[in-house]
């Protein structure tokens, strides 16, 4: 099995996070759920709560799994673990993102999100409309 990837689903106020990728990153200009790999021995829910303070310098909480995706990318495959997360601020400090943006859930494939997380939002929008 490839690499696991935490991302999350943080559902505030009728709306989704996702973030833009800085250019430098990899997917750079690609939108995403924010998140990051696990590390050894790492749940979904604690590396969503370590990445969401790396990346974005906030407090959180995670819950449930959502859903999973998986997809093959050039350099290899990744299991995408979607983690549904309360924050405790939203006060974003953007680390490897250049924009964050509050979406409703209808409108999130208007955005050119990166391929793994679009099974995702399709979940996000049966789960949340």
């Amino acid at each position: 099995m490839g690499r696991q990837v935490a991302a999350a689903v943080i559902y505030q106020d009728g709306k989704i996070l996702i973030t833009r990728r800085a250019p430098g990153e990899k997917l750079a200009g690609m939108w995403e759920f924010p998140g990051g790999k696990l590390e050894a021995d790492e749940t979904p829910q604690a590396c969503i709560i370590r990445e969401l303070h790396e990346e974005l310098g906030v407090e959180s909480d995670a819950g449930e799994i959502l859903t999973t995706s998986i997809y093959t990318y050039p350099g290899g495959t990744i299991e995408l673990i979607a983690v549904v997360v309360e924050l405790r601020s939203t006060a974003l400090k953007l680390q490897v993102h250049d924009l964050a943006e509050w979406v409703p859930p209808n409108e999130l494939l208007g955005y050119e999100l990166a391929p793994a997380d679009i099974p995702i939002a399709e979940e996000i929008i049966r789960t949340y409309g």
